[in-house]
């Protein structure tokens, strides 16, 4: 094995630059530990929550169909796939 002390010291300086590496990612990460807070919600509570209203009355699936055919609405524009 080399053991000059060219080699040492570029041995000891890699040694340091991944010290220094690891060192920068535990501050990192422990200053954002420290300023993120947990809220529990992403809500915007600053206007009042409505119910929402239908413009139209519901349509169930054996009523008329809206489009006029006279088909069940399930049986025309309710029909699934």
């Amino acid at each position: 094995m080399i053991t000059t002390p060219a080699f040492m010291a570029l041995m000891l300086k890699a040694r340091k630059r991944e010290l220094l590496k690891e060192l920068l990612k535990v501050e990192q990460k422990v200053e954002r530990e420290q300023v993120a807070k947990v809220t529990g919600t992403n809500k915007d509570e600053s206007l009042a929550a409505a119910p929402k209203k239908r413009e139209a009355k519901k349509i169930y699936p054996n009523d008329p169909c809206p489009c006029g055919s006279g088909k069940k609405y399930k049986q025309c524009c309710g029909r699934m796939g």
